[in-house]
């Protein structure tokens, strides 16, 4: 399915981002950089993470969840939005314990390798939350809500080197705190986005309707049957990476229970051929004419 693709995607690009952040603030003597690299270690294991909770949230369903395991998408969701909040939390925790310490002075070319790295994150992140939308998976959309965490990390990496650079440069003691202060600016960012995606978790694992363009779509395909004259009515819930659709059609009050039952058995094999669809009730509604 696209989600493990697009979530394998992403775990190269972090994969290649540890490398080069790590590598990078070795060459150039920038500390803040280097530690960048190992907090971003959290985004390779959120990848690892998701890719192994989409594979479980795909399983068939069997005796014991017979609409299958796709609400677990949700847990997994949940996890992250704490992980994302206990890393930020603790970022800014550690920033205000050191807030004294004295900052190293790291090579200006350390700030081309952050801006690409910036660039890089950015394009992944955007390129996640994008996906989620379009696929209406929570977990990619919350995936690409963490990338964005990262690129504040690094953009916090990045005035903070060049405020040390700049405040070493003119002897500006003050613009030596610029990055301390920025960076609990961040962790507070980075704490609403947490927040946002636990919420998110919470209402779905209580039961969310499916975007009304993604149900419109489906509901045309209802009434493509032949037999169906109007689709009364349809709830679509989202059930993780797929969705559950209740449907209310009315076809001629003349058609025997054997034909009703017939149109019926079309609409729910239409629905079950696409492969987001994991479950179907069909009602059918008789049309008396007077």
């Amino acid at each position: 399915m696209k989600l493990q693709s697009i979530m394998k995607k992403s775990f190269i690009v972090n994969f290649f981002l540890i490398i080069v952040k790590i590598l990078f603030g070795i060459i150039f003597g920038s500390i803040a950089l280097i530690a960048d690299g190992v907090h971003s270690v959290s985004d390779l294991l959120s990848d690892i993470f998701v890719i192994l909770g989409i594979n479980h949230s795909l399983k068939p369903a069997d005796e014991d969840h017979p609409f299958g395991h796709g609400k677990f998408e949700y847990v997994l969701s949940l996890f992250l939005g704490i992980s994302i909040f206990i890393i930020a939390f603790n970022l800014g925790k550690n920033i205000i314990d050191n807030y004294s310490k004295v900052a190293d002075i790291p090579s200006t070319l350390s700030l081309v390798v952050v801006l690409m790295v910036v660039f890089i994150k950015l394009i992944l992140a955007r390129y996640l939350i994008n996906k989620g939308e379009e696929l209406d998976s929570e977990i990619i959309s919350a995936s690409g809500k963490e990338s964005l965490t990262d690129v504040f990390s690094s953009a916090v990496v990045f005035f903070g080197i060049l405020f040390v650079i700049i405040g070493n440069r003119f002897d500006l003691p003050f613009l030596l705190k610029g990055d301390k202060v920025a960076s609990i600016i961040i962790s507070l960012l980075i704490i609403k986005i947490a927040v946002e995606i636990i919420y998110q978790a919470i209402a779905s694992l209580q039961g969310k309707a499916v975007k009304t363009e993604i149900s419109s779509k489906y509901k045309k395909i209802i009434k493509k049957v032949d037999g169906v004259i109007e689709v009364d009515h349809l709830d679509m819930v989202t059930y993780g990476p797929f969705y559950q659709a209740l449907v209310d059609i009315r076809v001629d009050g003349l058609k025997t229970v054997v034909e009703g039952h017939d149109i019926a058995k079309q609409v729910s094999d239409q629905l079950y051929a696409d492969e987001k669809i994991c479950h179907v009730v069909v009602h059918v509604n008789p049309e008396v004419k007077k």
